[in-house]
């Protein structure tokens, strides 16, 4: 890496001496240009001249990105001329900077030429659009997309998008058949522009624009967006369309954390100050703007629309724990956004692109993940109590369900945030503590965070998640494999306490999951038996018979590989280990026989379950005795051994249900499973009709 030292204030002088002087030698050349025309006279030397006042100039800009980047080293404050804002102190001396941070003049040319293409193509000149392209792969390279977004500047970046927009709704007005076409490649020009200021934004030791530049894209946000023929239109608005171009390149931590921030707050005082901000369609001639490329923002709906700027936003952030964080966890804007913001999300997309940001802030073991993931499962417990109401004979019930589904979309990614915080949810039914306060969201135990959920904010979350398949599916194989990873634990390491309380409270952790299904579809209509497939048929398959991959190897190396083998299984999170015991099982590529008739009810299908645990376990260990092995059908090998039970067929399986009763070592006490889990779902129903109040008979 090169560095230079240099003094800014030096730097500044010097930058604006070689302005001037070229700037004069200019002047000077179109003068002696004028007089020698007049005369008659030829002017060779004139032209060299003119170049080396023209070089000077092009020198300057250099000069003063040095400058700059010596005063973003030691935190000067500057205005939009570079000059250092009232009360700023430089300090005196060199200043150290990375030479990788400035931007060759070969890429300034480049930039150049390629900026005034983006001003045509959004105008609809086809050819512009065509010499665009060849710019394209170059929108990800720092040095040419700073240069880029610095030539078009912040105004011309939120001006762009919405004169697409305009010339759209012309042609929908005029009933011309271009219109696809147009957007077609409006999309490509939106997401050049904004792979470009991706780019352009990500901190790094390469060349990126300077905080005034984010200052002044934070102001045009906030501006009406200029010559436009529709007064009032934010600058915020345009920006959103180009946020959601799918760009090439993520946006970054620092750009959520500026630009990203101040949109949300201007999205709160545009809200409070007009009401809900409608969202176009193509069928809405009422505003001048539409949808500039084929956005499609409303929830199953196949029309075209005007992108909200705020899930746009949301929808980038997820790509970075970082980032998302960075919205996610700055002041209130989480209540805002889930509480204040939800008739906005009504008429969007439900919530879906927050949702995506928050499985992306909350699904990490870091303080920050748990904490946010807390106060979440608070916030939506908050709005979903209102709704949970007691019938005259005790049934709890869900008034207008539909009302919460203005947040349906949010319901995957908080099946995920649960699902892979399992070791503080079996924890909080297990602890039984109240709502912590904000600032006791997180504790510390064995030297990892500890998210502090209280169990009547996660039943009141899960009449809700729950109604959504795929956020169940994910909870119910996220708590399974949690269950397995314990049972298996336990029994690697011989400890019948330890084996019994886990199948104690993950079974009582999976009757609430259950039991909030059941509640949650029998009141958008369905019947209460349908309420069990998905559990039942995981169970069916087998799901409990797969051993924990590495498991087998503990005994031989000791109890201390313990730890590590079953971190292993749960590093890439519950909800991935429980997707993979699914297809290890068959569930998802009809790998084994089913073993065993179907559950009739849950309690019995977690009966089943615990056994099949228990059972691959003590294979997986060879926690049993050998007597007569040798004459079985399920043992293979010499000396016998038996054969792992998710491989076996249905016959095997027999024999070997009816052989391990006798011979295993493992408590064979399952009748608590399934009073446990009856336990759960009594729990859960106690709570709700504390949280429902009186009777709604």
């Amino acid at each position: 890496m090169t560095y230079s030292s240099i003094d800014p204030r030096e730097m500044h002088r010097l930058g604006a001496g070689v302005q001037t002087a070229g700037r004069d030698l200019a002047d000077c050349a179109a003068q002696l240009r004028g007089l020698m025309d007049m005369l008659g006279v030829g002017h060779p030397g004139v032209a060299a001249i003119d170049r080396a006042g023209r070089w000077l100039t092009d020198q300057a800009p250099d000069l003063y990105r040095r400058r700059d980047l010596a005063y973003e080293a030691e935190g000067v404050r500057t205005d939009v001329f570079g000059h250092p804002v009232a009360g700023s102190v430089v300090p005196p001396g060199q200043v150290r900077i990375h030479e990788s941070r400035l931007i060759p003049a070969k890429d300034r040319a480049a930039a150049a030429l390629a900026a005034p293409l983006f001003q045509a193509a959004a105008n609809g000149d086809a050819a512009a659009l065509e010499r665009l392209a060849a710019y394209r792969e170059r929108m990800s390279d720092p040095a040419f997309a700073t240069a880029l977004v610095e030539e078009l500047g912040p105004q011309l970046i939120v001006t762009l998008p919405a004169v697409m927009a305009q010339r759209v709704r012309k042609a929908l007005a005029a009933g011309q058949d271009s219109v696809e076409a147009m957007r077609r490649d409006n999309g490509e020009v939106l997401k050049a522009l904004s792979t470009a200021l991706a780019t352009a934004t990500t901190p790094g030791e390469q060349p990126r624009v300077d905080v005034r530049f984010l200052d002044e894209l934070k102001r045009q946000g906030r501006e009406p967006v200029a010559f436009l023929e529709q007064e009032g239109v934010p600058g915020y608005w345009a920006l959103g369309q180009l946020l959601a171009s799918r760009p090439a390149a993520p946006y970054s931590a620092w750009f959520m954390s500026t630009v990203g921030l101040d949109l949300i707050r201007w999205d709160r005082d545009y809200l409070r100050a007009h009401g809900v901000l409608p969202l176009v369609n193509d069928r809405d001639f009422t505003y001048v703007l539409a949808a500039p490329a084929d956005t499609r923002p409303f929830a199953d709906s196949a029309v075209p629309g005007t992108v909200d700027p705020v899930a746009a936003l949301l929808h980038q952030a997820r790509a970075s724990r970082d980032g998302a964080q960075a919205l996610l966890g700055h002041g209130d804007n989480l209540k805002y956004l889930l509480h204040d913001r939800r008739p906005q999300w009504a008429q969007g997309d439900r919530g879906e692109a927050l949702g995506e940001a928050m499985r992306a802030a909350m699904t990490g073991a870091d303080a920050d993940s748990k904490r946010l993931a807390v106060l979440a499962t608070q916030l939506v417990a908050d709005d979903v109590k209102p709704s949970v109401s007691v019938g005259a004979d005790g049934t709890i019930q869900v008034k207008e369900p539909s009302q919460l589904d203005a947040l349906s979309g949010i319901r995957p990614a908080m099946g995920t945030i649960l699902a892979e915080h399992t070791d503080d949810i079996v924890s909080a039914y297990y602890k039984n503590l109240k709502r912590p306060e904000d600032g006791q969201l997180v504790s510390m135990f064995d030297a990892k965070n500890v998210g502090e959920f209280s169990p009547p904010d996660i039943d009141l979350v899960l009449l809700d998640v729950t109604a959504d398949d795929t956020a169940y599916d994910t909870l119910l194989k996220g708590q399974i494999a949690h269950m397995r990873k314990e049972v298996d634990e336990a029994i690697a390491t011989h400890n019948r306490t330890y084996l019994e309380n886990a199948i104690t409270w993950d079974s009582i952790t999976l009757g609430h999951v259950l039991e909030a299904r059941k509640l949650a579809l029998v009141a958008r209509g369905k019947e209460a038996d349908e309420t069990d497939a998905a559990f039942k048929k995981l169970v069916e398959e087998g799901i409990g018979l797969v051993p924990i991959p590495f498991s087998g190897q503990v005994g031989k190396v000791g109890v201390k590989a313990v730890e590590s083998a079953y971190e292993k299984f749960v590093q890439g999170g519950y909800a991935k280990a429980g997707d993979w015991l699914a297809k290890q099982s068959g569930h998802e590529g009809d790998k084994t026989t089913k073993a065993f008739g179907d559950a009739s009810t849950n309690e019995k299908a977690v009966e089943q379950l615990v056994r099949q645990m228990l059972e691959s376990s003590a294979v997986a260990h060879e926690y049993y005795r050998r007597t007569e092995l040798d004459k079985q059908i399920f043992a293979v090998g010499d000396p016998p051994r038996i054969k792992p039970p998710h491989l076996m067929n249905s016959q095997e399986y027999g024999a070997f249900a009816d052989w391990i009763r006798s011979y295993t070592r493992v408590p064979a006490d399952l009748g608590a499973a399934k009073q446990h889990v009856s336990t759960g779902a009594h729990d859960l129903a106690t709570g709700l009709r504390a949280a429902g109040g009186g009777s709604n008979g």
